[in-house]
């Protein structure tokens, strides 16, 4: 179960006040961001902002998914160099690092296991122990089916149900285009994410998904199923490894329909419905779209260095900003939802979305 909202903000804002009467701590300090890509957009925006814009940044082999930042924290200079690292290899694969202590690859080539993982998985959806982790909210992330927007096979397609995304998932490309409300003789193709996105966990649970068959496509445009992917400790694991691959894909293959976070919406492929229901801020907050999930840092509670865990509580408090969640920003204006503007709130990931006190 997830805890609630109010009580996580309480806790959190309890640690801030502690951590700001901390002594001054006058050392160098490198904490590494694991988790999801889909608020990668947020977390490179807000180190920026974090260190004052005055910063070095190291990339790695993937810039979208793998960066270094260093710098000074402006109010901060007891902590004197900070290094963030960011390797965002997906919402469950960061839950898995940090709980079994498994190393990761920064751009700049050090090996570091995480010490804070952004996910909107939660760990009870993916059988890792809740209790080793402190969690702190930061807010609902939505996710989107998406079809490539100059087919004319999918141009009737602008909806789908729980259950036609139920068999689009487990059968593949057998079903004609015409069973989702597009046309012509081609079937269409499902683009799925690998199974250590939060993308993935949060959709599969919302559609009571009971299949999955993924497809892509080779150098020469050839269509094939996705078998062959292999994750960090050596288990098949279809899908793409990330939105941006997977919207390149959509746009490969013109009859077919893939998920993302919204974020990573680009031209040339546009958002479907859910159950009648066109995603925006409003619809997420309203309870009526439910393809979303709580965005949640976790870090490991036995944590002890208070060097690493002012970090992490400052760079909190950029993200959490209520100037920077409410604003003009587009990172997260229209990308993401203020977990104080939610009317609703759900008690598990996927479960059933319920009124919060006061909304009728």
């Amino acid at each position: 179960m997830k805890t609630s909202y109010s009580r996580k903000i309480v806790a959190a804002g309890a640690l801030v006040a502690g951590l700001a009467f901390a002594p001054t701590l006058r050392a160098d300090v490198e904490v590494l961001v694991s988790g999801g890509n889909a608020s990668s957009s947020v977390l490179f925006d807000r180190a920026t902002n974090f260190f004052g814009g005055t910063f070095t940044a190291v990339y790695g082999a993937s810039s979208s998914t793998v960066r270094t930042y260093v710098g000074t924290v402006p109010g901060n200079p007891g902590l004197g160099n900070v290094t963030l690292d960011f390797v965002l290899n997906g919402a469950v694969g960061g839950l898995l690092d940090i709980s079994e202590n498994n190393p990761e690859t920064t751009a700049a080539g050090t090996n570091l296991v995480p010490t804070v993982v952004d996910s909107s998985t939660s760990p009870n959806a993916v059988a890792v122990d809740p209790s080793q982790f402190t969690a702190l909210p930061t807010y609902a992330v939505p996710y989107v089916f998406i079809k490539n927007s100059n087919s004319a096979n999918t141009a009737g397609i602008t909806n789908l149900t729980q259950r036609q995304a139920a068999l689009l998932e487990a059968a593949g490309a057998t079903v004609p285009a015409t069973f989702f409300g597009g046309s012509g003789t081609n079937v269409i193709y499902f683009v799925g994410r690998n199974k250590d996105s939060a993308v993935r966990t949060e959709i599969d649970l919302n559609i009571q998904a009971n299949g999955f068959q993924t497809y892509t496509t080779n150098g020469a445009g050839v269509i094939y199923q996705d078998t062959t992917n292999i994750d960090e400790e050596d288990n098949v694991d279809p899908g793409q490894v990330s939105g941006s691959t997977l919207v390149n894909v959509v746009k490969g293959i013109t009859n077919s329909i893939g998920i993302i976070a919204y974020q990573n919406l680009k031209s040339g492929v546009a958002a479907l419905s859910y159950e009648g229901v066109a995603y925006s801020t409003n619809t997420v907050q309203n309870g009526t779209y439910p393809l979303w999930g709580y965005e949640n840092y976790y870090y490991l509670t036995s944590n002890n260095n208070a060097a690493q865990l002012q970090v992490i509580y400052a760079f909190y408090q950029s993200v959490t900003n209520a100037a920077f969640q409410s604003g003009t920003n587009p990172v997260f204006t229209n990308n993401f939802v203020p977990l104080p503007a939610l009317k609703v709130a759900r008690n598990a990931d996927g479960g059933p979305i319920i009124p919060n006190p006061g909304y009728f």
